[in-house]
């Protein structure tokens, strides 16, 4: 999520905001290979996961949503659309407490409250399409 963040903040690239952020804070191979995967999920399906959000939040629409938040939800849609095989609770939860720590104090239920209605439509298409 910070590496989103930076890059909606400073209009830096991926792997600038990435290496940037790898100075700073010591993580194995293996989890910036993780992160590197949302991050470019997220990054390449931007158009697509603010059209979704922007369908289950009643007339606020994602340019006006604070960056923190719509990075918050991007990346849990992207989650919810791409990884089939985590359970909705564990993404919802885990974007809830990311804003309940990133974000302002009205955010978690703001939050919560799109994905709600995001996981009935990506959830259920899924569903259907098995």
């Amino acid at each position: 999520m910070r590496i989103l963040y930076s890059m909606e903040f400073s209009a830096q690239p991926a792997g600038q905001a990435a290496n940037d952020y790898w100075l700073e804070h010591r993580v194995s191979d293996q989890l910036k290979e993780f992160t590197m995967t949302i991050v470019n999920g997220v990054n390449d399906g931007r158009a697509g996961l603010d059209a979704i959000i922007s369908a289950a939040s009643d007339n606020w629409p994602v340019k006006r949503m604070a960056d923190i938040d719509k990075n918050i939800l991007r990346i849990a849609a992207w989650e919810l659309k791409e990884h089939p095989e985590t359970p909705t609770a564990v993404i919802i939860d885990e974007a809830v407490e990311m804003a309940k720590q990133y974000a302002a104090p009205d955010s978690s239920s703001f939050i919560n409250g799109i994905l709600g209605k995001i996981q009935k439509e990506i959830r259920i298409g899924q569903e259907e399409n098995k």
